[in-house]
């Protein structure tokens, strides 16, 4: 295993336009996948994902872990144009990364896991996120696999802390701009063109309801989508970074089993 930490993939914002990839050896398998941290949108780092991606890597898999531009100072849609780039890199360098760009896999946590939906529900003949740097405008992963995601951007009463983010993420209210916060819901945006999707959630998420996944994995499989959904009795938000704990542990063995399935060898 190879890693290639600070490779910048834009020459533009290249404080945070960076990526940390794990390129397999002899065992490559020819899937890339790309890591993107949550944090709310403001905060957190692609460093997150190493112990993950390093556990992939050794398992064949080509693996990015990616930085993007972080509200407040960068509203929407500055996070997707970073992480819509960023997949483009990835796929642009596949060979010397030893993957196929036809076979991917985004995955994210909590916002990250925003990131990693949209990435799913983006066509490449959409506007959302393009910019001038991007070449490959087909960003749209083969496969997502989101931990306790954030699926629905609309403010809830109930989750405050949630909100708080959410109105940094876009500046303004959702009176202000409610075009925008349905824009950027991936539950929303669902047509029936997404890719087959692993969701892994805990039931006792006090961030991000364990609902947005059970919502969003039902009107995939309403719009013919393969989805799958696995809840984790008893496990708080933001579990998934790292491959110690009994959460992380089975959350790993079932993403191994998920992407054998979808990328057979």
């Amino acid at each position: 295993m190879e890693q290639l930490l600070n490779v910048t993939y834009s020459e533009h914002y290249t404080e945070q336009r960076k990526m940390d990839i794990f390129v397999p050896g002899d065992n490559a398998n020819g899937v890339g996948l790309l890591f993107i941290h949550g944090g709310g949108w403001n905060a957190g780092n692609r460093m997150a994902w190493h112990s993950v991606a390093a556990h992939f890597c050794e398992l064949g898999y080509s693996c990015a872990s990616v930085g993007y531009r972080l509200a407040p100072e960068w509203h929407h849609p500055a996070q997707i144009e970073d992480v819509r780039l960023g997949m483009s890199f990835f796929m642009e360098n596949a060979a010397a990364y030893r993957f196929d760009p036809t076979r991917t896999a985004a995955l994210g946590s909590s916002a990250g896991g925003h990131l990693a939906a949209m990435l799913s529900t983006i066509a490449a003949e959409d506007e959302l996120g393009i910019s001038p740097e991007l070449r490959i405008r087909n960003t749209r992963p083969g496969a997502a696999v989101l931990y306790c995601p954030a699926t629905n951007l609309h403010l809830d009463d109930n989750f405050d802390s949630l909100n708080g983010s959410i109105v940094k993420l876009f500046g303004s209210g959702e009176a202000e701009l409610p075009g925008a916060y349905s824009e950027a819901s991936p539950v929303d945006r669902i047509v029936g063109e997404e890719p087959v999707t692993l969701l892994i959630h805990g039931d006792d998420d006090k961030v991000i309801p364990v609902e947005h996944s059970r919502v969003y994995y039902e009107k995939l499989a309403k719009h013919g989508i393969r989805a799958e959904l696995l809840i984790l009795p008893g496990v708080p938000h933001g579990f998934g970074y790292g491959v110690k704990t009994p959460a992380q542990l089975e959350s790993l063995a079932a993403i191994e089993r998920f992407l054998r399935d979808v990328y057979p060898a």
